[in-house]
Parts: structure tokens; sequence; C-alpha cells
């Protein structure tokens, strides 16, 4: 976990200590451990970096779905439209009249100019949500079919029967990684596929919180 989160603290191909960042698709809010909110405490965006069409997607976001327990909103807003951000650090010295000056690291975040902005609207997000809420209703239904269908088999033979039965019905039901609408393009994953990224203009980045990583006597 600790070489993950230090993994970003070296410089990219580019000598720049700046990243791109994206959720894979497979990604899911249910599977965040702890320890991955501390890492976005550190290199995730912030929500002044979001453009007016995506705070308008975020606000209907937040106002028709739950917080979930040590995990940030605007986490689960980047993970369920798979949004993209690039994260930037570097040294500052931090002085204090009554203490030695110490090295520090700054990190800043800014929003990707290239994100299609259509693919995340208020229309969008309700979409998804919709979608999901549907396939968590039927895959409910599902396991109840199973559960009765189980119980009432009464002969070994009659048992597989059922079990074939079930698995076609399985194969039926909705998968949350078949949604369209939460899945990036082929042109996304290409672009968050090379190696480096033209970062642009630095005056565009905020930032993320100060006094972050480990201070460094001069």
């Amino acid at each position: 976990m600790d070489a993950w989160k230090n993994t970003f603290l070296f410089q990219n191909n580019e000598d720049r200590h700046s990243w791109f960042f994206c959720f894979d698709k497979t990604f899911k809010k249910q599977t965040i451990p702890y320890w991955f909110v501390d890492w976005w405490c550190f290199y995730g965006p912030i929500e002044e970096i979001l453009p007016p069409p995506i705070i308008e997607a975020y606000n209907t976001f937040t106002k028709h779905t739950e917080s979930l327990t040590l995990c940030p909103t605007i986490l689960s807003f980047f993970i369920h439209c798979k949004l993209s951000w690039i994260m930037y650090w570097n040294y500052i010295i931090e002085e204090s009249p009554q203490t030695i000056p110490t090295l520090q690291r700054q990190f800043w975040t800014k929003w990707w100019n290239k994100y299609d902005l259509s693919k995340c609207t208020s229309e969008t997000i309700m979409l998804s949500l919709k979608s999901k809420s549907h396939q968590d209703h039927q895959f409910t239904l599902t396991k109840s079919q199973i559960q009765a269908t189980i119980a009432s088999s009464s002969t070994k033979k009659e048992l597989q029967e059922q079990i074939k039965k079930l698995q076609e019905a399985l194969d039926n039901t909705p998968n949350e990684d078949d949604d369209k609408e939460d899945t990036p393009s082929e042109d996304d994953e290409e672009e968050s596929s090379n190696s480096t990224i033209n970062l642009a203009d630095y005056g565009d980045f905020l930032p993320v919180q100060k006094k972050k990583g480990k201070a460094k006597k001069k």
C-alpha cells in the first residue's frame, strides 16, 4: 500500500512530478479500502476544479445517492462517472518565525480539459442511477427465486435441472459492468493509456492541501 502511494512521488518520463489518473471501468465503490481514501486525500481532485456542467451533474449525483461511510462523495462521483484528473506536486519551503525552514511537498490538481462534458450531465447521471437501481432489483429478485427453487427440490436430479435453469436466469440478469453509461469511450482509453500527457499550463492547477508528505529539514 505504501509502495503504491510512494510510486507517484517519483518523476515521470518527462522528468516532472505530474500524473494523469482515471478509474478503470471495473472499479467499484464497494471495494474501496480505507488506505485508498487516504491516498485520495493526497492525489485526488477537489470540487473546485470541476467545470460548471460537471458541478451540475455532481449536485444531481449528491441529491440522489446515499453517502458511504469514510468515502468522500466526490470520490464516489468520480468512480461512478469514470472521470479523469491530473495531479501535480512540487517542493515548497515552509517558513515560520520560530522554527527552522522545512522542505515539504505541495500537491495541486486540475480538470482534464479533453474530457467530453456531454458524457456527464444531470440527465446521464439520472439514467445511470435508474439503470443501477433496476439491476439491483433484478439481482435481488433472481436471488430470491434461486433460494425458493433450491428449497423446493426433492431429488438430486430435480436439483440439477433446477440449477441449470437458474444458471440461465443468472446469465440473463443485467450486469453493472455492462452499463454503457459508466464505461469510458475508446478514445478516452487510448488517451489514458499513453505514458505521458501534455499537462499544458501549470497556472490552472489548484492546491489540494498544504503540508502533505514527509517534511525534511533544510
